[in-house]
């Protein structure tokens, strides 16, 4: 099934954000948070918290989340929240570019699976990030799965 993103000229947006003083970045970011919570099934919550102040940083952090898991699939959460948040006037180039690719293409599952249909990654039940399917430590939050030596017994 292929997915419901529009594919944006990058330069556009800047065009069209400077000329509208913001407002149209403001925009953006309302339709690609809905696009990217609808293609990818992320849960970015509502932009109405980009104007209330240290509710728009939580806001960014979970977009940066968002980008980073399902759309970028590279799992660098905190490097894209801090470019986001403080090297803001990237963000849209950043994040456009990326869905441009997936534009009129099906969006690949996020738990990685292969041709053979074998599951690569599970989530980590503490941190909740995705984590190979034979670690025994997660390498996000440290948490070890081994079994306990009392449960050997």
């Amino acid at each position: 099934m292929t997915n419901t993103l529009k594919e944006r000229n990058v330069v556009l947006v800047y065009v069209l954000g400077i000329i509208t003083l913001g407002v149209y970045f403001i925009y953006w970011f309302v339709k690609t948070k809905q696009e990217i919570n609808e293609n990818f099934g992320a849960s970015i919550p509502t932009c109405w918290l980009l104007v209330i102040p240290i509710a728009n940083i939580y806001w960014m952090f979970k977009y940066a989340e968002a980008y980073s898991l399902y759309v970028k699939r590279d799992n660098n959460t905190v490097l894209w929240a801090l470019l986001f948040i403080l090297v803001g006037v990237i963000t849209p180039a950043l994040v456009q570019i990326e869905l441009n690719k997936y534009v009129g293409k099906p969006v690949p599952e996020r738990s990685g699976s292969i041709s053979t249909g074998q599951q690569t990654d599970r989530i980590c039940p503490h941190c909740g990030r995705p984590i190979p399917m034979d670690s025994y430590l997660c390498p996000y939050c440290g948490k070890d799965f081994r079994p306990s030596k009392s449960m050997k017994k």
